[in-house]
């Protein structure tokens, strides 16, 4: 069995690795690969990609292969939104961009508060509150590295900025691209299904089994292996209506909350006009589900 990433395939035999092929170290090239499906995230055979990619020679250090990932990442933004500029293709590059963002923001926020505490010490703050601390400390004559951290900050507070804003994008455009799909799923995770899928034609083409289990790829791959049951929820498990309730009732409600996010996809794509009785008839099905695992 074969399992494609961005940066090598993977020969793998009883779900362990027994070949790598690395591929050329040019984005141009890797993203012209990236046309066939490929993990961009997550693990073969149980290892984390990042790791792989070091142990293997791809690249000398995590640091080397977080600035590749995200060359290009920004490169596949940029092939997405030359390539096809529907709505929900621009919906697609905003999520991607967040994520993209949110994982920056997380290795430079760590890299800050490490750097503040080899010089001033234990601190409880980080992200944006230690950035902000930072840029209102005054200098003294014995903080030579405090100007320098200063401008860091002052860079990672404008990746949190840029982030507020896309994130504003998506609130205001989700509810004219995919109408239905935001009133059951919010914006954020209906980006995230759309992202996932691909495009908003390709979610409505999904069966709602499919749908249930989009995001899913590590526990898909496991449960094919016949090494764990499967999955009875991927990224739709972060609905308030899958991960509040209590587990034995979680596997019926995603069965029952991707139904709707499958029937809502369809009503988006084919019409695009709201359906304002969809989400009360996934309340009074999910009322169902958890009076019959009560009773």
């Amino acid at each position: 069995m074969q399992v494609k990433t961005w940066f090598a395939s993977f020969t793998l035999d009883e779900g362990r690795i027994t070949d790598v092929e690395l591929f050329q170290k040019d984005i141009d090239s890797l993203v012209e690969r990236l046309e066939e499906p490929s993990l961009l995230r997550g693990e073969v055979a149980g290892e984390d990609l990042r790791e792989l990619a070091v142990r293997y020679g791809f690249v000398t250090s995590g640091d080397e292969y977080d600035s590749l990932l995200h060359q290009l990442n920004i490169e596949l933004a940029k092939k997405q939104i030359a390539l096809a500029v529907t709505p929900d293709r621009r919906i697609i590059a905003a999520i991607e961009a967040i994520d993209d963002l949110d994982e920056s923001c997380n290795i430079l926020a760590d890299r800050l508060k490490e750097w503040y505490m080899l010089n001033f010490g234990e601190t409880p703050l980080k992200g944006k509150e230690l950035a902000h601390h930072i840029i209102g400390m005054e200098e003294e004559k014995s903080d030579k590295d405090l100007k320098p951290m200063q401008g860091f900050a002052s860079s990672l507070l404008g990746l949190y900025d840029a982030r507020g804003t896309l994130e504003e994008y998506l609130k205001e455009n989700m509810h004219a691209v995919a109408p239905n799909l935001t009133n059951i799923a919010g914006y954020a995770l209906g980006a995230r299904l759309l992202s996932i899928a691909g495009s908003l034609g390709r979610l409505a083409s999904m069966p709602s089994s499919t749908v249930q289990v989009l995001g899913a790829h590590n526990a898909l791959f496991k449960h094919r292996k016949g090494k764990a049951p499967s999955p009875k929820h991927g990224i739709i498990f972060r609905h308030p209506l899958v991960n509040n309730s209590p587990i034995y009732q979680r596997g019926k409600i995603a069965r029952a909350l991707s139904s709707k996010l499958s029937l809502a996809a369809r009503y988006d794509y084919y019409s695009g006009e709201l359906n304002e009785s969809l989400p009360s008839e996934l309340t009074a099905k999910v009322e169902d589900i958890k009076k019959r695992c009560n009773g």
